[in-house]
């Protein structure tokens, strides 16, 4: 295995971008997360009444009209303007007109898990709701297709390479993430925009999710308490939108352009539990960590923070921590393991992108997160959950955890960067 490992490229992060419920840049998400602010709040862009969970994880500060033409605002459904801004911010950051002769060898591949779930309610709305037929807008294809942000990334830079739509639900972002890595460490290409956007929070999904028993019903008075994932009081997790994106590089590419390098990817597990559409299986959770922590050839000892996928659900939390356990041993119940979720919501497809970033900047700032609402423990979460407050302390490296329906597991491993 040592000698694959010599052969083949490192990957480093030369850029970040962040649209989130606690911030709209780097900075202003760090401060968030860092700080335990909630982004949690009631639900004001449509009337949230029939649903007996009435907030989420929105955006407020996001005014398109300062980031698109008209033309563009028509076309681009909510999860592309939030995708393709966070991109452009990463660009900017990794100053990515340096590699503009490379244009037609760089790669876009960006998760989502519902795309343009906005435009497919009003689709039907002009069909169905009123006494008759009401012209469906003309731009509603190209606004739904969950390939509309990665084809508005490349659009927008001219970049010619693979340009790949990832959908594994709510580990989505992750796996992009993952399969860029993948792309970079084989050599087909010096660099990729990666990462996940979503935008669901509608009157429709909010009522499927509802229904489905798994969203926090108890703190609609009180939405920065509703989401507590480890806590025994725990009820459920709150939907939320948002999007990261990162530029990785190859480590030569960024030394020979001298970029700034804000970490390393070093580690990328994926598989599926096969076994239920909606129940996670301990046994592939902790597969998938164990997958991650060999792809970085590094022992479990060595991670120094986990950033869990932590949605506050009764089923999944002591589940995650059980496969923690398998994978980390005695050491489990010290190892720092947070929840940003418990911050911004859950951001189905773009949650596990929003999360991996977070992991990078607890890493570059020697910062265990906070999980927010963690007063009570439950017994059953045999772990240190960093309640309530961040924690300075030694990160050299650690990983993301990001679990899906339908079994789909993503696990990444960001490392401080050293030359």
């Amino acid at each position: 295995m040592s000698g694959n490992l010599e052969r083949r490229q490192r990957v480093v992060v030369t850029g970040r971008g962040v649209i989130s419920p606690i911030g709209s840049s780097v900075l202003e998400y760090w401060q968030g997360l860092s700080n335990a602010i909630s982004g949690v709040r009631k639900i004001i862009e449509f009337d949230p009444t029939g649903s007996a969970c009435q907030i989420a994880g929105t955006v407020k500060d996001f005014d398109a009209d300062s980031y698109f033409s008209r033309r563009e605002n028509k076309s681009y459904e909510r999860f592309t303007q939030l995708g393709l801004v966070a991109a452009k911010q990463a660009i900017e950051e990794a100053q990515f007109q340096e590699l503009q002769k490379n244009y037609a060898e760089i790669g876009v591949v960006m998760g989502t898990g519902v795309g343009g779930i906005t435009s497919y309610a009003q689709a039907y709305d002009a069909l169905y709701a009123g006494p008759k037929e009401r012209p469906i807008n003309a731009y509603t294809i190209p606004r739904i297709m969950n390939s509309a942000v990665s084809s508005a990334v490349a659009i927008s830079l001219g970049v010619c390479g693979p340009n790949i739509t990832i959908n594994t639900a709510c580990s989505s972002g992750a796996n992009a993430i993952g399969l860029a890595l993948q792309w970079i460490r084989e050599g087909r290409m010096p660099a990729v925009i990666c990462g996940g956007a979503e935008a669901p929070v509608t009157y429709g999904l909010l009522r499927a999710w509802d229904a489905l028993g798994v969203l926090s019903r108890k703190y609609n008075s009180n939405p920065e308490k509703a989401c507590r994932p480890f806590d025994k009081n725990r009820r459920g997790f709150v939907l939320a939108e948002g999007a990261a994106v990162f530029v990785l590089e190859s480590l030569e590419s960024a030394l020979n352009r001298k970029a700034h390098i804000f970490g390393e990817i070093s580690g990328f597990g994926s598989n599926c539990d096969a076994t239920s559409m909606t129940n996670p299986d301990e046994n592939g959770v902790a597969e998938s960590m164990r997958l991650a922590l060999k792809d970085a050839a590094i022992d479990p000892e060595e991670i120094d923070y986990i950033n869990a996928h932590g949605t506050a659900t009764r089923l999944n939390d002591p589940l995650e921590c059980r496969a923690v356990s398998k994978v980390f041993g005695k050491c489990s119940n010290k190892l720092p393991v947070s929840s940003t979720k418990s911050l911004i919501g859950h951001a189905m497809g773009a949650s596990s992108a929003l999360e991996a970033l977070a992991t990078l900047l607890a890493v570059q700032h020697d910062c265990a997160l906070p999980t927010l609402n963690c007063d009570d423990l439950d017994p059953e979460c045999a772990i240190d959950p960093v309640a309530n407050k961040s924690r300075k302390v030694r990160i050299d490296t650690a990983i993301s955890n990001s679990f899906a329906f339908g079994g789909s597991n993503a696990v990444l491993v960001f490392k401080k960067w050293k030359k």
